[in-house]
């Protein structure tokens, strides 16, 4: 069976989304999924948040690049951009390994700057590829790497984090996908954002058609399949009251919920990139929740800083480890550990919703 490709994506940042992307990832890993994560955001945050963000105060996230055991997307990166190889020719010669994180069917595609440099050279290409036949291919060179990595290792999923941007990596990434989940703050920047969503993926679902077409492309295995599904969004960070959305927060959830519904939805229908409303609503049924939301997902609060120095999971933290280096107070060591059981419950949630949705 393929491996199913998922990206978590969302234009704004801000909304969690590498933290999300992680969590989830670990809660496939937990229902006996193998998950590879891969970092395509040149800011790295998920490379630094499984890698531990203390590496980043000596020395070892230097070795761990300059270490040629290690597979990275630095490595990647050049060779689309040298063109030394073909994608086949990498993923069958790369000795370099992928991370393994602290759970066992979890892995890591670390991220690096380099990407940058490639979001660039696909902008070119997609441009001037029809006059540049040597072009043509670059466009599709990494999602057929990273799909031919992740059918090696016989991963089930994939989960792609990417940039906070609309370049041209995101779009043959996203379009190359199977699936993907915009994770959404509850805010009016966020709001604007699903509009501004709906106008880039019928963009970029009419460059990718010309591009194909423009350079003799339209064949089953091209990697760049431009028909993504939307499986729903995660509505995230805000501040709970008696476990639900303050009502400042509640106004902005239902609001990204209607453009979600009224908009963006009926758009992707006329590109068949979207799953129906009956599938996620047979999915949801007796959740209270309401077609495309996946989840509710509160503000991760002080619990983010603990799993970040430990390269955990929030909801993977010990009552010790958040007493011992949260150091709190009783009252808020028992209001944390609440929390982060309030989190265990969310996150398998979402994954059991999205191993349904994705079958």
């Amino acid at each position: 069976m393929l491996p199913k490709t998922i990206c978590l994506f969302n234009h704004k940042g801000g909304v969690s989304k590498t933290t999300t992307a992680f969590n989830l990832g670990w809660c496939l890993a937990n229902f006996d999924k193998k998950v590879l994560l891969v970092d395509l955001d040149s800011q790295c945050n998920l490379t630094g948040l499984v890698l531990g963000f203390n590496a980043i105060d000596d020395n070892n996230m230097a070795n761990f690049y300059n270490n040629k055991n290690n597979l990275t997307m630095q490595d990647i990166v050049n060779v689309i951009i040298n063109g030394v190889q073909s994608p086949d020719s990498f993923v069958d010669r790369a000795t370099g390994k992928l991370l393994q994180t602290k759970h066992p069917n979890l892995f890591l595609l670390p991220g690096h700057l380099d990407v940058s440099d490639l979001d660039a050279q696909i902008n070119v290409a997609m441009k001037v590829a029809i006059g540049l036949p040597a072009m043509k291919n670059i466009p599709g060179s990494l999602p057929s790497i990273l799909q031919k990595i992740a059918m090696k290792n016989n991963f089930d999923y994939v989960i792609y984090d990417l940039s906070p941007n609309v370049g041209g990596l995101n779009e043959v990434i996203l379009m190359s996908s199977n699936y993907f989940i915009v994770p959404a703050s509850p805010d009016y920047f966020c709001l604007q954002a699903i509009g501004s969503l709906k106008k880039n993926i019928v963009k970029w679902h009419d460059e990718i058609s010309k591009f194909k077409c423009d350079n003799d492309l339209n064949n089953p295995s091209y990697p760049i399949r431009n028909e993504p599904k939307f499986i729903g969004a995660i509505q995230q960070r805000y501040r709970p009251r008696n476990e639900q959305p303050g009502k400042s927060f509640q106004k902005w959830i239902d609001s990204i919920r209607n453009e979600i519904n009224t908009n963006l939805v009926p758009t992707l229908e006329k590109l068949n990139c979207v799953i129906s409303k009956e599938q996620i609503s047979s999915v949801l049924e007796g959740s209270g929740l309401c077609p495309y939301d996946l989840v509710y997902i509160s503000d991760f609060n002080s619990l983010i800083a603990i799993s970040q120095q430990l390269s955990k999971p929030i909801f993977e933290l010990t009552n010790e480890e958040i007493a011992n280096i949260g150091k709190v107070f009783a009252a808020a060591k028992t209001t944390m550990c609440l929390s982060r059981d309030n989190f265990s419950k969310v996150f398998a949630e979402l994954a059991d919703r999205v191993i349904k949705l994705t079958k």
